[in-house]
């Protein structure tokens, strides 16, 4: 048998050992849902072990994977380096995961596209974390401790103390036993649903790609301390999915949108039941641009659960982007909520948003600034809603004013890209987009306004 790399001493890998490797991954839902990325590998792979990985370019990938000439229109190539990201990402969270104990890894470093092949001593004992690892804690107790610390401040400052009720006490039993039971299953098991619980509350506002892209990572981290847990991958589902509507159509965002239907996939194995599930794979859907199936779904998540903020927001926001308004101001309704559910989350600048599509003009700019006043997540098509709803009321001064703000503040932000990407009905963009346009707003991104205009 050929042998194709030593490592550690005397360690040898065969082909053999290299063709099992690939099969675990080319199985695993990351890699089987996007038939791009399964070709990449496979075909670098085969590549290595025929003896050709000195030989693996950029355009080789290009003309053999892709099927694509230096003769084509653009960058050939560009495409090889987005899905070589992508590849390199997906294998780390393969090996974090459901790879962990695999003996042979596959990497794939930067600076080139010949993988390296590696042979895991997989421990008997619980390792010490590594440098990276403990990297990854601070920042995840950074993140979740300023957000949990937001939260406690906000609700203990600005609420008053509230009597508890008999659903709430009901409620508070239930989490207590919920998190007896998963201590009873291992302290990491507890860990990473507290980890969580509290990272999901930090998802919004969503039009941040880089709070998206620190969250994926933070669920990630999640998924390694317990990957039997839902939560790790229904969070992933959410932070991914957003992403992906963030991202201008192409190749991209078909890679994320379909990592973030496998996270949710996964998390549907383990958790079929649960109503943060349902919500997640109905936001996977908004990705897809299947608005019927993600209202479904998130109808379906509301129904499961009359007290989860969280699920709220996403139904309310999954409602307002496809058009369904007074439902979404209902699902911005915080009144019913009991106890801790009615803390810091999207719902005004949701009511906001509903409102102004309905036109209430009034009611809207009432929406976010009553969300600035609670401190609730702003973002630039917060301000770009108030811009527009002063315009249509005449209050011209007072447009420009807040239009002067947005661009201090989000300079340059790609409107077009944000509201094309999440509403189905490109007149709702329309709406927004127009008024602004009277105040003398023009896009400074390349191809904004041509994403503005049409959906994948």
């Amino acid at each position: 048998m050929k042998q194709t790399q030593a490592v550690e001493g005397q360690r040898q890998i065969t082909n053999a050992d290299v063709r099992a490797a690939l099969e675990s991954i080319l199985a695993n839902e990351m890699f089987s849902q996007s038939e791009r990325l399964s070709g990449f590998l496979k075909y670098i792979v085969d590549e290595a072990l025929a003896g050709r990985g000195d030989a693996i370019r950029g355009k080789t990938i290009a003309q053999d994977v892709y099927e694509r000439v230096p003769q084509d229109s653009g960058d050939p190539e560009n495409i090889v380096r987005v899905h070589a990201r992508q590849l390199r990402q997906n294998l780390g969270m393969y090996y974090e995961t459901e790879g962990k104990r695999d003996p042979v890894h596959i990497h794939l470093d930067s600076g080139g596209y010949c993988p390296r092949f590696e042979y895991v001593d997989v421990p008997t004992r619980t390792p010490t974390p590594s440098r990276k690892r403990s990297a990854l804690t601070m920042l995840l107790v950074f993140v979740i401790g300023g957000g949990l610390g937001a939260l406690i401040a906000n609700t203990t400052l600005k609420q008053p103390v509230e009597v508890q009720n008999p659903d709430a006490q009901a409620a508070s039993q239930h989490e207590q036993l919920t998190r007896q039971a998963l201590l009873e299953k291992s302290a990491a098991a507890l860990q990473a649903a507290n980890f969580a619980e509290q990272a999901r509350g930090l998802i919004f506002p969503i039009f941040e790609r880089s709070r998206q892209e620190l969250l994926t990572g933070v669920f990630q981290h999640i998924i390694s301390t317990d990957p039997e847990y839902f939560g790790g991958y229904a969070g992933a589902a959410q932070t991914l999915a957003t992403k992906a509507i963030l991202t201008p159509k192409g190749s991209e965002r078909e890679e994320i949108t379909a990592l973030a239907g496998a996270m949710a996939q996964k998390a549907l194995t383990l958790g079929p039941t649960e109503p943060w599930v349902q919500s997640a794979l109905a936001w996977a859907e908004v990705a897809k641009g299947d608005y019927e199936a993600a209202y479904r779904l998130s109808s379906r998540a509301k129904d499961m659960t009359s007290q989860d903020g969280h699920v709220l927001d996403f139904h309310g926001a999954i409602s307002l982007f496809s058009g369904r308004f007074e439902e979404a101001i209902e699902a911005a309704d915080r009144t019913k909520l009991k106890g801790r559910s009615n803390q810091r989350f999207a719902n005004r600048n949701i009511y906001g948003a509903a409102n102004y599509h309905l036109g209430n003009n009034e009611k809207t700019l009432e929406g976010f600034e009553a969300a600035a006043a609670f401190g609730d997540p702003l973002s630039a098509p917060s301000l770009a809603y108030q811009a527009a709803a002063l315009q249509r009321l005449g209050r011209v001064t007072e447009a420009n004013s807040k239009l002067a703000e947005l661009n201090r503040a989000w300079p340059n932000a790609p409107l077009g890209i944000m509201f094309a990407g999440i509403y189905q009905n490109h007149e709702h963009v329309e709406e927004i987009l127009a008024p602004l346009r009277e105040l003398g707003w023009t896009s400074n991104v390349a191809n904004d306004e041509g994403n503005a205009t049409a959906r994948d």
